[in-house]
């Protein structure tokens, strides 16, 4: 069964903590899209098993935002956990919800960090609501606000995004 968003984005807050540092809310949604584009890109298969929504300002795991809701503007510094929000730090807590990922799930995970964790949320924007985009397509002008972006239509980009790279890296 896939994981679910917050799980996803705990993996990049665990990298992020080791290299000091943090993310914003909106680089957490973009990474976990990205992510989940380049899984179903090369296996077809998805990575979180909440969709997407196309909100104003991209795409939206609004399970993802609903546990993140208390930090606000502020970086997320903790892993979300099951009991409380990413940045709350008054009582003890269990341990932060895991997800059980495959060896193929993490390498895409940890490829994703290092090809994009350092981009600004603006600098991500452009894999996630550019023209063209899955984004773009549902929101339609705001016409499709809120509604699911389909795991195929996020694969689609995903893989022109591969063959793109992969046309990039032939000598010529």
């Amino acid at each position: 069964m896939p994981a679910w968003s917050p799980e996803i984005a705990n993996e990049f807050v665990q990298r992020g903590r080791k290299d000091r540092r943090a993310f914003c809310q909106g680089q957490l949604q973009k990474l976990v899209y990205i992510a989940h584009g380049w899984c179903l890109a090369y296996s077809d298969q998805p990575l979180t098993g909440d969709r997407p929504e196309a909100w104003s300002f991209g795409p939206v795991y609004r399970r993802l935002s609903d546990a993140l809701v208390e930090c606000g503007l502020e970086p997320v510094v903790n892993e979300i956990h099951s009991h409380r929000h990413a940045n709350t730090d008054v009582r003890p807590v269990p341990d932060p919800i895991d997800a059980a990922l495959s060896p193929f799930e993490m390498d895409v995970i940890e490829m994703v960090y290092q090809d994009f964790g350092r981009l600004s949320s603006a600098q991500l924007s452009f894999f996630t609501q550019g023209p063209g985009t899955p984004w773009a397509t549902v929101f339609a002008d705001g016409e499709g606000e809120f509604r699911d972006i389909h795991h195929q239509l996020i694969r689609v980009q995903f893989v022109q995004f591969a063959e793109e790279a992969e046309v990039a890296e032939k000598p010529s």
